[in-house]
C-alpha cells in the first residue's frame, strides 16, 4: 500500500512540476514574442487581414460583385497595412476619392501624371465606420471599374481596376496580384463562396 500512495504521489507531483514547467514555457515564449518587432508585425499583419476580411466577406455575400481578396489586397496596398493617416482618421483603407455623405479629408497623395510621380493635394472620402467604407468601395467598383457581377477572378478584377483607372499606377494590378498571391487572400475568396470559414 506504501508503494502505490508512493508512486501516486510521484505522478502528482510530476505533473504538477510539468504543468508549472509548462506555464513558465508559455510566459517565456509570449515575452519573446512581445520583444520580437517581425513577431508583432505578423501578428498586426494577420489582425489587419481579418479586420478587412469579415466585412468584406459579408458585403460578398451580399452582393457578389467584389471578391473579398481584392478588398483586402487594396487595403493593404492603399492604406500600407492600416497605418496610414486616413485610414486612422476617415475610416478609408482604399484611398476611395471624394466625399461620402458630404463628409470629406484632404491630404497630399502621390499620384502618377504622363508616367512620372507627383504629389498632389485632394479630398478623400471620410466614412463613419469600416463596414460603410467597404460597402461604398463594393458599390464604387461594381459600377466604376469591374462594371460586371459574379467575377471569379481576383486577377480579372486587379487588371479591370488598371485598364479603367482606379489608381495612376502603372504596376497597380501586379501589385495587388503579388500582395494576393503572397498571403494567400483567395482563401477569403472561396469562404465567401463555401461559408467555411478560413481563419
Amino acid at each position: 500500500m506504501f508503494w502505490l500512495v508512493a508512486i501516486v504521489l510521484v505522478i502528482i507531483i510530476g505533473f504538477g512540476i510539468r504543468g508549472v514547467k509548462d506555464h513558465f514555457d508559455h510566459v517565456t515564449q509570449i515575452r519573446q514574442e512581445q520583444n520580437d518587432p517581425q513577431l508583432q508585425q505578423q501578428r498586426h499583419d494577420k489582425q489587419f487581414m481579418r479586420t478587412i476580411a469579415v466585412p468584406a466577406i459579408k458585403t460578398y455575400r451580399k452582393n457578389y460583385q467584389i471578391l473579398p481578396s481584392i478588398v483586402i489586397a487594396q487595403a493593404i496596398v492603399e492604406s500600407n497595412w492600416g497605418t496610414s493617416k486616413l485610414y486612422k482618421t476617415a475610416n478609408n483603407p482604399f484611398g476611395i476619392k471624394g466625399s461620402y455623405h458630404g463628409r470629406s479629408v484632404t491630404y497630399e497623395t502621390a499620384e502618377y501624371e504622363k508616367g512620372k510621380k507627383v504629389t498632389i493635394k485632394a479630398a478623400f472620402r471620410k466614412y463613419p465606420s469600416l463596414g460603410a467604407a467597404i460597402l461604398d468601395h463594393d458599390h464604387a467598383l461594381s459600377k466604376g471599374f469591374i462594371h460586371r457581377r459574379h467575377v471569379m477572378s481576383y486577377i480579372t478584377d486587379a487588371k479591370l481596376l488598371q485598364k479603367n483607372h482606379y489608381a495612376t499606377d502603372p504596376n497597380y494590378a501586379k501589385k495587388l496580384i503579388n500582395v494576393i498571391k503572397q498571403y494567400h487572400l483567395n482563401r477569403y475568396d472561396l469562404e465567401a463562396l463555401n461559408g467555411k470559414s478560413t481563419y
